[in-house]
């Protein structure tokens, strides 16, 4: 175990990266949470982003994370680039056992993930510049 806990958050990142390295076809890898990665969230009184599926009780406690590799959910192709950086997020989750549950999760949390990038994405276009121009050019047409 590591004394220094400044390395803390780097060796779970590369923890992480290692793992999807390993694992080049996976999008969301679940681990348990270590409780020193919640430390600097827990200064700054921050929560990290948790997430229940749909059949969890409300108040099912979150043991574990879903790391989850947005560049890989938004790739079309699963084809990695050696060296290539790539982005990850946690989300706190309850503790599955078994495959079906676990892939229910994933499948569940994924979905999620993606409408939130929709309406994202959604709102960036109608808030844009350009966007605005457009609505301002047709509404004077």
């Amino acid at each position: 175990m590591m004394k220094d806990s400044s390395q803390r958050p780097a060796q779970i990142t590369a923890d992480d990266r290692a793992w999807f390295l390993t694992h080049p076809e996976a999008v969301v890898r679940f681990r348990p949470i270590r409780a020193y990665e919640l430390e600097s969230l827990k200064m700054h009184g921050i929560r990290p982003p948790e997430f229940r599926p749909s059949w969890c009780k409300s108040s099912a406690a979150v043991e574990q994370f879903a790391v989850i590799d947005l560049t890989r959910l938004l790739q079309s192709s699963r084809t990695d680039i050696p060296g290539k950086e790539t982005i990850r997020i946690r989300i706190a989750t309850p503790k599955t056992r078994g495959k079906s549950v676990k892939l229910a999760l994933q499948n569940e949390l994924i979905e999620a993930i993606c409408q939130e990038l929709l309406i994202l994405v959604e709102q960036e276009a109608i808030s844009s510049p350009v966007a605005r121009e457009h609505e301002r050019k047709t509404l004077v047409a």
